[in-house]
């Protein structure tokens, strides 16, 4: 028997079929389901996060897990095989787990030692727990692969200075309105925004970490899909909810858009910007 990793990432994938291939929260119990019911798999977690999609599974036949986790990939997705096949990447054994201690460590993540990292993979092996598919095989790596996450943030410098996508993007954001006139920001608590007016598009996990760095902001206005998700965010932190119907009156008024949004489709393009009528000086 084989521990065989199947995924796909931001390392090897184009974001936009990446976000196609990413399988929603909601929909990962029933996932797990038809991902073990397939022939060479007798344990299996599913990490799904922005930036991977990764099976984790043990099997008798690499080969056979293997073209298994394609085949699910591509039905759980609706996306013909020869669309991502190019782009998946496979390990068995030693360098699964050490792919995964990578990957829990946080040197494998967009930003280098992000911290949300090291929670989502725990998240994904209880769930697969819950829903018995995680056997004693792959809970042994995972909880080792957590330990490693653990002490590389502890002994190691990994965790120092911005560790989060979210943050990143409010520090990039700062570097360019310091372009324009506002003061440079000296922490991620994103203190010299505190005249602007910044529109957070999205209310999840990420929209949660970028709505935290920017406390003190001047004017912080969140929009989500779901109203009542924006409001409650929005009132964590002191700032105004608004429906995803009056985003464009919030973006003729603002002057940072920070976007998180899941679902499908886009729901902010270059034209509507463009569209925006010009701001006072």
């Amino acid at each position: 028997m084989s521990v065989v990793v199947v995924g796909l990432s931001h390392r090897s994938v184009p974001l936009g079929l990446l976000e196609r291939m990413t399988v929603g929260e909601q929909r990962l119990p029933k996932a797990l389901g038809d991902l073990m019911s397939r022939n060479f798999v007798s344990e299996a977690v599913l990490l799904s996060t922005c930036h991977r999609v990764e099976a984790y599974v043990v099997a008798e036949r690499f080969h056979g897990a293997a073209q298994d986790v394609r085949n699910f990939l591509s039905e759980l997705a609706f996306v013909a095989p020869e669309e991502f096949s190019d782009h998946l990447y496979t390990y068995t054994d030693e360098a699964a787990a050490a792919h995964l201690f990578c990957v829990a460590a946080g040197v494998d993540s967009l930003v280098l030692g992000e911290s949300q990292i090291l929670g989502q993979v725990r998240d994904a092996w209880d769930r697969a727990r819950n829903e018995g598919a995680a056997g004693p095989r792959l809970s042994a790596l995972f909880r080792h692969a957590l330990e490693v996450g653990k002490r590389a943030r502890t002994e190691t410098g990994i965790g120092r200075g911005i560790v989060s996508l979210a943050h990143a993007a409010v520090a990039m954001a700062d570097d360019r309105l310091s372009a324009v006139g506002s003061a440079p920001i000296q922490s991620t608590s994103a203190s010299a925004l505190s005249d602007r007016r910044v529109v957070v598009l999205g209310a999840g996990e990420m929209g949660e970490g970028m709505v935290s760095a920017l406390t003190g902001v001047g004017d912080l206005v969140v929009v989500n899909r779901t109203f009542e998700r924006a409001a409650a965010l929005a009132d964590r932190v002191g700032g105004r909810a608004v429906p995803l119907e009056e985003l464009p009156a919030a973006l003729a008024q603002a002057d940072l858009l920070l976007s998180s949004a899941g679902g499908p489709g886009v729901v902010v393009e270059e034209a509507d910007l463009a569209a925006l009528p010009p701001r006072p000086p």
